[in-house]
């Protein structure tokens, strides 16, 4: 498996982003379901996208039990339609930052292109994976099992990284210097969903760098034990997220 992909199972986990908050999801064919929204669906950057039919070919029984993967083309392209290279089409068991790919396909060429295999025994997320972390995706497409061929090509929109920036107070009022700090994102609706660490300065002040735009609730917790959790916030993607002084108890 690549190095790159493979230390998606570490803080450095793959993101992938929840579509069920807006309840709008998309049935094609007979086992293609694509969710589409924004960001942890509240990414105020993008417009409203259009739903591209996703057409696949079912299989009759006996060629369906020959089958034990399927090929599907991917297009990864920034929010503004440009093509991305060097993205990695994934595919998962969960669309969480925690779950191994079970299949990975080439890096995406100058056009955006590539394409995966991947097992049709069990529900698979497809989406893409940016081994830099500058850009998360917008968008993934769930194949349900014994899916037939899919004739469409998928395109996974990618949306910018974003940085949180945070001072941290113990319980006396002064600042937390040189700690090691913990965040922990957690989705409104599937718990916990991106992990990051940084270190305070002389001020307090840790930055975390390149985590997932969106709506989370935030839990910050320090190498001494204290902690705290900060109701759902919006991380602005391509920008710092400035939380301000925060007491950990």
């Amino acid at each position: 498996m690549n190095s790159d992909v493979a230390r998606m199972s570490s803080k450095h986990a793959l993101y992938s982003l929840c579509f069920r908050c807006l309840g709008t999801v998309f049935c094609v064919g007979t086992a293609l379901v694509f969710w589409l929204c924004c960001s942890s669906c509240t990414c105020r950057t993008t417009e409203e996208h259009e739903t591209t039919a996703v057409t696949t070919a079912t299989p009759d029984a006996e060629t369906a039990a020959a089958i034990s993967e399927i090929s599907a083309p991917m297009r990864v392209v920034s929010l503004a339609g440009e093509p991305l290279s060097g993205m990695i089409p994934i595919a998962t068991l969960q669309p969480n930052a925690f779950d191994e790919p079970v299949a990975t396909g080439a890096p995406t060429n100058a056009s955006g292109e590539s394409s995966i295999r991947f097992p049709v025994s069990e529900k698979i997320a497809l989406r893409a994976w940016d081994p830099s972390l500058l850009y998360f995706p917008n968008n993934f497409y769930e194949v349900l099992p014994d899916s037939g061929t899919v004739k469409t090509t998928l395109v996974v929109s990618m949306v910018k990284s974003a940085s949180i920036e945070v001072t941290l107070m113990g319980v006396d009022g002064n600042p937390i210097r040189n700690d090691n700090a913990g965040i922990m994102l957690f989705h409104p609706v599937h718990g916990p969903w991106w992990p990051a660490e940084a270190d305070t300065d002389e001020t307090g002040t840790a930055t975390f760098y390149k985590v997932p735009p969106g709506s989370y609730v935030l839990r910050i917790k320090v190498a001494s034990g204290l902690m705290v959790e900060l109701p759902e916030t919006y991380i602005a993607p391509d920008d710092t997220t400035h939380l301000g002084a925060v007491q950990l108890l």
